[in-house]
């Protein structure tokens, strides 16, 4: 491996542009003379913090995927700024202005659409944001509620659902997905011993490759079918400003196309992953929730945590960048540094996570299956096998038609039962040879259906897990109660459905303890989140044994 390729940014250290940087820094420059004047800068900006006002200047830096050196590049990227993000934050973005010299000052010229003659340089002119309105300012001071997330979640699908889509075919099949992020990924190569380890680095990038190669026509589909669009691409907690009922997003990614369109998933899980970095990990999940049911998106699920991984290498490398930039002060550097690797561990921490395996989510009606299931699919991207699902499309019904049949008859009877799991494990099965993880969701309350789960992990030696969910009779008795009254409800368990299930329960005594995680679901959502993500480490850090399954020491054991 070679790790004496980093890539150091041409810098910034031009003898006029630090002239111009140190007029811009003083009140004096602008026409409303700020008390003082706030410096800021990024890897490709520099950012003057004027009273009410943000001015913006780009540097004129040569990276892989950025060339900046020359005065109309970055005129045409400030212009695209402006435009782009007026589609999310209209009344933010004010204009392209020239910066001009006479003799050894510098002044600020007119707003301009064209190369202005005479410019030196030009600036993008933005209304201040208050910054404790801004996501992260509100997540840490605790004032971050779902009513917020939707909100969210609404604003941005609306802005995808308008966004063009015209060139998917382009930036959204599988091999132009392929060639953006193995190329991004690739180029972290130079920061191995920096900010990032070896180990991360080759586990990240085997999973990249697998998911993608994996997950082929689905990528394809979704290019076909409009989920591929001209997006944000930077779309994090701190370029968020909720005032009030206005939802203001900023800072998309001007400078790249390829880096900006993309599959939706994308864009979402981008925002998840941050979110989940501030330690909001049910807000992620809500987020994304929330955008799939608004925008109909029902495989987006099994794409974020592969987006999620992406693009915290993507982070790991811009703040590797800054950590190099010698503009930038030592503190700041310092602190880039350890965000580089903060955001290349958790990288790397999806990338194993959501390595292929089986799991099982089992447990009475009204245990809160399908939730665990979701919050899996969360952090796995695995495909959900639901036995409602399965069972009433093999009926030729759809999944939230209603059956009222007494317990054991009709498409609940033992033989409609065995059709279900056959159906079920048939699925699973299809999808670990096409080296995916699967996420079976269904009662298992008989024996014989779980060791045909465990025989099917054994058969492709990918790790298995059970979760049994379990909650008090009185809670689950309240939840068939109010499940009842929910139109379009999925499952048909009634409260006489669980009592008759609960004696026929077999428990799971042939399941190895390291295999078996129960959850009870009665507690906060928080606390299932972390048992959840503790039973996926524990399952990933051991690599499956090839023994029979009949073993009860299990070859399920990773």
């Amino acid at each position: 491996m070679n790790t004496n390729k980093s890539p150091q940014p041409n810098g910034y250290a031009n003898a006029g542009t630090d002239a111009l940087v140190a007029a811009m820094s003083r009140p004096e420059f602008y026409p409303t003379l700020p008390a003082a004047i706030e410096v800021r800068q990024t890897h490709i900006s520099c950012v003057f913090i004027a009273g009410d006002h943000v001015y913006k200047i780009k540097k004129p830096v040569h990276f892989a995927f950025l060339d900046c050196r020359q005065l109309d590049r970055r005129f045409h990227y400030c212009m695209e700024e402006v435009r782009l993000n007026s589609r999310l934050s209209p009344q933010v973005y004010l204009g392209v202005f020239a910066i001009l010299k006479r003799g050894s000052a510098f002044m600020l010229g007119p707003e301009v659409r064209e190369p202005f003659p005479g410019a030196i340089e030009y600036a993008v002119k933005m209304r201040r944001l208050p910054e404790d309105r801004m996501l992260d300012r509100l997540l840490a001071a605790g004032q971050v509620n779902s009513a917020i997330i939707h909100a969210l979640a609404g604003r941005i699908a609306k802005f995808h659902a308008d966004a063009p889509s015209n060139r998917g075919a382009t930036y959204g099949t599988a091999a132009a997905v392929w060639s953006s992020v193995i190329t991004d990924i690739g180029q972290n190569e130079g920061f191995i011993g920096h900010t990032l380890a070896e180990d991360q680095f080759t586990a990240i990038n085997e999973y990249c490759r697998a998911f993608i190669t994996t997950h082929w026509p689905l990528l394809n589909d979704r290019s076909v079918q409009g989920r591929v669009r001209d997006g944000h691409g930077d779309l994090r907690a701190e370029h968020v400003c909720v005032t009030g009922g206005q939802i203001d997003v900023i800072d998309c990614v001007e400078f790249s196309e390829r880096l900006r369109y993309g599959d939706v998933a994308s864009d979402v899980a981008f925002l998840a992953m941050d979110l989940e970095r501030l330690d909001a990990r049910e807000l992620a999940d809500e987020f994304v929730e929330n955008y799939a049911a608004i925008a109909g998106d029902e495989d987006l699920p099994m794409l974020v945590p592969f987006y999620k991984c992406y693009r915290a290498c993507v982070r790991g490398k811009v703040e590797s960048l800054r950590s190099l930039d010698r503009a930038i002060g030592a503190t700041e550097r310092e602190r880039a540094h350890g965000l580089a690797r903060d955001y290349f561990a958790l990288a790397d921490r999806y990338s194993r996570i959501a390595s292929p395996a089986a799991i099982v989510v089992c447990g009475l009606s009204g245990t809160g299956k399908s939730t665990v299931a979701r919050l899996l699919q969360h952090r796995t991207g695995f495909k959900i096998v639901s036995s409602d699902r399965v069972r009433k499309r093999l009926a030729a019904m759809s999944a939230r038609q209603q059956v009222h049949t007494e317990y054991g008859t009709g498409i609940y009877s033992d033989r409609f039962n065995r059709i279900t799991y056959d159906a079920m494990l048939a699925e699973a099965e299809t999808l670990l040879k096409d080296g995916r993880g699967v996420i079976l969701d269904a009662t298992f309350k008989a024996s014989a259906d779980r060791e045909a789960a465990r025989s099917l992990a054994v058969k492709f030696g990918v790790p298995l897990e059970f979760f049994e969910c379990v909650a008090s009779r009185d809670e689950v008795m309240r939840r068939l109660e109010r499940r009842a009254t929910v139109p379009g409800e999925e499952s048909d368990a009634t409260p006489e459905v669980y009592r008759l299930q609960s004696a026929e329960f077999e428990p799971l005594a042939e399941i190895p303890p390291l295999r078996h995680r129960v959850i009870d679901t009665a507690r906060p959502r928080g606390s299932l989140v972390g048992d959840i993500e503790d039973a996926l480490e524990q399952l990933m850090r051991c690599p499956p044994r090839a023994t029979s399954a009949s073993t009860a020491s299990g070859a399920h054991a990773r």
